[in-house]
């Protein structure tokens, strides 16, 4: 497993199918929580309202949204790969497991499934599968990602 980025950005020919690289930790925090249902506009209780979420719901508390964890992994995902990143073409296959708090601490593991280049050479297209672990090891969220880069070695 790779400490991302290792030794600087990797370029695209860099990355091998069945790296592994781990990324930066974030811990997320009640402001996070607050600031993302604000913004996506969530009123769910277990989103927002404590006694609710305390009392009734079957988390014991509040929880992150999924997609507030998936938005973190954005900037691990950006960590590992670098400013090679062209853009972003498919998530795919989101799996909640397990929620994620206020306190909670992610990392990301991405491996690397499938790596090829463009037909013109000059870009290369990467299939990411992304692992969410917290400071449990636990997993609270698996995907898939598609992503096109630049490539440093045109065929």
């Amino acid at each position: 497993m790779h400490q991302g980025p290792p030794g600087g950005h990797p370029r695209f020919d860099d990355f091998e199918v069945g790296a592994v690289y781990r990324s930066y930790g974030r811990t997320v925090t009640e402001t996070d929580l607050v600031t993302f249902a604000s913004f996506a506009g969530l009123r769910l209780p277990i989103f927002v309202d404590d006694e609710y979420a305390r009392n009734e719901s079957p988390h014991g508390g509040r929880i992150a949204p999924g997609f507030l964890t998936a938005s973190l992994t954005a900037g691990m995902i950006e960590s590992i790969l670098g400013p090679d990143l062209i853009a972003g073409l498919s998530l795919d296959n989101f799996r909640f497991h397990t929620p994620v708090r206020p306190g909670d601490t992610l990392r990301a593991e991405i491996t690397i499934e499938e790596a090829r280049a463009t037909k013109a050479g000059d870009k290369g297209i990467l299939k990411l599968g992304i692992c969410v672990r917290n400071q449990n090891s636990e997993v609270p969220l698996e995907y898939q990602s598609t992503v096109m880069m630049a490539r440093n070695t045109p065929a």
